[in-house]
């Protein structure tokens, strides 16, 4: 029941990608395009030139132990010395060849793992609290459901072309230990008249504007966990907006719909999916009886330590004689060979032993009292740092700017300080801080899940003069909990320099009055957010680089600080961006038959480059339709059946599309035009493409999630030449609210050529693009 089942066509994609890759070492394709195929895969490019991350899917944390094994035995013969814990319960490896991902992908698929979904537009690991079935407290063992739930998803392709990530997470009591309240759909387990059932939360989420979920449903039954998901998923598949992705999440959908019309349109589904008879999870309970291994007996070579180590890492679940113990890895990070020897000292005690927390340790179960002594001698030989306070394996940290394309800090640089500075510290007795959460994000992008934590930084870039210097915004105060979560809120900035010394005096001074206080929130509530924001504004003023450089440069940095080597981040990486490989493949194309003459010499040339331009045009937006193309008649059949069949193209590109596919290259030369009319007309309908990737056909009305007021403002601008039609029609979109309409209406040569780039490059939609006599009609809506 720990397994989570592989979709029958894992086999058959991983092979499509061994080939892509293949095709990509030739320069038969573009990175862009590996990245929208690989990314989705859990693959993701690391700032090392060259390097890769893959990334381990494990639903609900859970993994036995020989699996763990394995991986570790692949990050030692693929990776550099060390596996990650991810804060969403998965098993990364660091700095793999670009030759040897398809060996790690197989040899996953051998053991039953993949890393499917591990990144890109997907369903990403659903996630559930590390202590579901062993705590006292839940209602009860959400595990069964997160694992069949992950199956069910695996196996449906729309699963990995969303228009933005999605994720699931499972709590088994309002504690909401698992997340459910800032998920896109979470579950917290409650009961009804004797029947298990959830509180379901939806639109919730981390990063750019943040949102805690809104409750969808009182109590449903647990059998309808699945259709409550497919019909969330199905609505953001249709109306979710795929030409922004920073506006892609599901929590952007609820905003833009409104309250009212996300409820109304979910229902429309979900009262859809009653009506057909779809197969039910199958659940079984997971067994947590523990287990006897036969071992030699062990005592503890120093007892007092011993029971120190138990009043730090050990606690009774929920059955009788048995104990869980929290095995500490430092920032996520650990070694290799660490990982083989916890996974054979586990592998005794059974396959429901191990799992993974949000806070990047490992999490072990079921262990009977008379084996505690055998864990604590061992795990002096595996645990880096064994046996010191919780607190400085607490510390939460992404990755930063050492290895992601994203990270402005070195958030790992920061948390080491930290918990250097807390160390150092004695009058701070760090065993009365073990439940504290500090996390950590290198940029605002919410990774180190510092919008969770009871002190959170994130990375930013400040400025003294004219030098950068690496700073952090503070924020403090977050509470989780079913019907009452909310965000930590922002104190104050500090410079990275200062970070640890903050933490420690903050840290101090709550101590000195906690006697007072119920625990850290009740503090926060009361006093101690006034006392952080006068913390930080101690930190305000650093002194000139002359004066002392420490504090430009980085934790960990040899050089001075700055923001080169950041580059765009791959988490959106999907299939939708394969829209943007042809339309610059069409524009490339276009610029290679300008510069051809029309000369017998260049006329096999101006054929292939025909070929190619239709081909592109062709493609392009097969996406709109869930289609990938395999094969390049593929392209052809496809794009005759859902566009010039439905009319979205006219039918007398028929011909010219013909001539290509059969590579007809005399009737193409005499076509010339067509090839170009397909181009544009594809580039037309991309300009009138909304966010859900639904096309407006000349005379409808645009309806649905993209929907907009027929009221716009109308700007005459033929007879301004560049640039200043552009900067007009600036200023007309600075007069008018998010998502309202300007149109403007420009001459043909270098203002239609360059203005509706400019516009697009500002973030704003152009809805229309079309030549009225004379002149171009640019409708636009703004972002």
């Amino acid at each position: 029941m720990l397994d989570y089942k592989l979709p029958p066509q894992l086999d058959k994609d991983i092979d499509e990608l061994e080939s892509l890759i293949d095709k990509f070492k030739k320069g038969e394709v573009s990175a862009a395009e590996l990245k929208a195929r690989r990314v989705p895969f859990g693959v993701y490019e690391q700032r090392e030139r060259d390097t890769y991350m893959v990334r381990v899917r494990a639903a609900a944390g859970c993994i036995t132990p020989s699996r763990l094994e394995e991986v570790a035995l692949l990050a030692s013969k693929y990776g550099r010395g060390q596996i990650h814990l991810t804060t969403r319960q998965e098993l990364q490896i660091h700095y793999v060849r670009l030759e040897d991902i398809v060996v790690i992908m197989r040899r996953l698929r051998e053991i039953g793992l993949s890393s499917r979904g591990g990144g890109g537009n997907t369903v990403r690991n659903i996630t559930a609290q590390e202590d579901a079935g062993v705590d006292p407290h839940e209602v009860f063992d959400v595990t069964p459901t997160a694992i069949v739930l992950t199956s069910r998803l695996l196996a449906e392709e729309d699963s990995w072309t969303l228009p933005r990530k999605f994720k699931i997470a499972f709590s088994g009591s309002k504690e909401d230990k698992g997340y459910a309240t800032i998920a896109d759909i979470g579950f917290i387990a409650a009961m009804r008249d004797g029947k298990k059932g959830f509180r379901v939360y939806a639109a919730g989420g981390m990063g750019a504007k943040s949102q805690e979920g809104a409750l969808l449903f009182d109590f449903i039954e647990a059998q309808e966990v699945y259709p409550v998901v497919r019909a969330i998923k199905t609505l953001f598949w249709k109306y979710g907006n795929r030409k922004n992705k920073h506006a892609a999440r599901l929590r952007f959908l609820w905003r833009n719909l409104g309250e009212e019309n996300f409820r109304k349109r979910f229902q429309v589904e979900y009262d859809t999916l009653k009506t057909q008879k779809l197969p039910p999870l199958e659940i079984s309970e997971i067994d947590n009886a523990g287990s006897q291994p036969r071992l030699p007996e062990k005592k503890a070579d120093n007892q007092s330590d011993f029971e120190l180590w138990k009043r730090r890492f050990v606690n009774p679940q929920k059955q009788e004689g048995l104990f869980i113990v929290i095995v500490p890895v430092h920032l996520g990070f650990i070694a290799n060979d660490r990982v083989i020897k916890l996974a054979r000292l586990l592998k005794p005690f059974g396959d429901n032993v191990v799992r993974m927390t949000k806070d990047q340790n490992f999490f072990i179960r079921n262990i009977r009292e008379e084996y505690l002594a055998h864990m604590y001698e061992n795990l002096k030989d595996i645990v880096e740092h064994f046996n010191r306070p919780l607190i400085l394996d607490r510390i939460l940290s992404c990755a930063g700017a050492s290895t992601c394309q994203l990270g402005i800090c070195l958030s790992r640089g920061a948390a080491q300080a930290a918990m250097k500075a807390l160390t150092k510290s004695p009058g701070l007795d760090l065993d009365r801080l073990s439940g504290l959460k500090i996390n950590i994000s290198g940029c605002p992008n919410s990774c180190g899940q510092h919008l969770m934590a009871d002190l959170g930084f994130f990375g930013k870039a400040a400025r003294k003069g004219e030098r950068l210097y690496p700073a952090y915004n503070v924020v403090a105060g977050a509470v989780v909990r079913d019907e009452g979560t909310k965000f930590a809120q922002k104190a104050g900035e500090v410079p990275s320099r200062d970070l640890p010394s903050l933490v420690k005096d903050f840290l101090e001074l709550y101590l000195s009055k906690a006697g007072i206080y119920s625990g850290f929130s009740a503090y926060i509530q009361k006093e101690g957010f006034q006392d952080l924001k006068k913390i930080c504004e101690r930190y305000k003023e650093i002194p000139d680089f002359e004066k002392d450089k420490n504090y430009y440069f980085d934790w960990g940095a040899s050089e001075a600080f700055s923001l080169a080597g950041r580059g765009s981040g791959e988490c959106s990486a999907g299939l939708s961006d394969l829209i943007e490989v042809d339309l610059k493949n069409i524009r490339d194309t276009k610029e290679k038959l300008s510069i051809l003459t029309r000369s017998k010499e260049d006329e096999e040339k101006r054929a292939q480059h025909l070929i190619q331009l239709i081909f592109y045009s062709a493609r392009m937006l097969l996406i709109s339709k869930a289609i990938e193309p395999r094969a390049e008649k593929d392209v052809y059949e496809n794009f005759r059946k859902h566009f010039i069949g439905t009319g979205l193209v006219d039918i007398w590109f028929a011909d010219v599309l013909k001539d290509a596919e059969e590579k007809r290259t005399r009737d193409l030369l005499a076509r010339e035009k067509d090839a170009f009319g397909l181009a544009e007309k594809v580039l037309l309908l991309y300009e009138n493409m909304d966010s859900a990737f639904n096309f407006q056909l000349p005379g409808q009305e645009k309806t649905g999630a993209g929907a907009k007021a027929s009221s716009k403002v109308v700007k005459d601008f033929r007879g301004v030449a560049c640039p200043m039609n552009f900067v007009k029609t600036k200023m007309e979109l600075a007069n008018l609210k998010s998502g309202e309409i300007l149109e403007i209406w420009l001459d043909s040569g270098e203002p239609i050529e360059n203005v509706p780039g400019s516009v697009r490059e500002e973030g704003h939609i152009i809805l229309e693009q079309k030549k009225t006599g004379d002149h171009w009609s640019i409708i636009i809506e703004k972002k």
